[in-house]
C-alpha cells in the first residue's frame, strides 16, 4: 500500500502541472495521502519498515498542496476576468 501511495502521489504531481486541470490534482493527492496514512498504520502496528509510507505522505502532501496552489491560482484568474468583464461592460454603456 506504500508505494501504492508514493505511485499515486508522483501521478498527482505529474499532474498538478497541467495547466487548468492542476487544481483537480488536489484531490488524487488527498487519496494518497490517505492511503499512505493506512500504510503507516499497518507498518506500524505490524513492526515493518515504514519508509515507503512516510515518503508517499510527504509526496502525496505536496501533490495536495501543489493542486491546492493550482485552485487558488484559477479563483484569482476568475476574479480578474469577472472584474474585467464588469469594467468593460461598464465602459461600454457610458458612451
Amino acid at each position: 500500500m506504500g508505494i501504492l501511495s508514493v505511485v499515486l502521489g508522483g501521478l498527482s504531481i505529474l499532474f498538478s502541472f497541467i495547466p487548468c486541470l492542476g487544481a483537480y490534482a488536489m484531490y488524487s493527492g488527498i487519496l494518497a495521502a490517505i492511503l499512505s496514512a493506512i500504510a503507516l498504520v499497518m507498518a506500524n502496528s505490524a513492526k515493518a519498515s515504514k519508509t515507503m509510507a512516510i515518503i508517499g505522505l510527504v509526496i502525496s502532501l505536496a501533490s495536495a498542496g501543489l493542486g491546492y496552489w493550482r485552485y487558488t491560482q484559477l479563483q484569482e484568474i476568475g476574479t480578474s476576468l469577472q472584474k474585467f468583464g464588469n469594467d468593460l461592460k461598464d465602459s461600454l454603456n457610458k458612451k
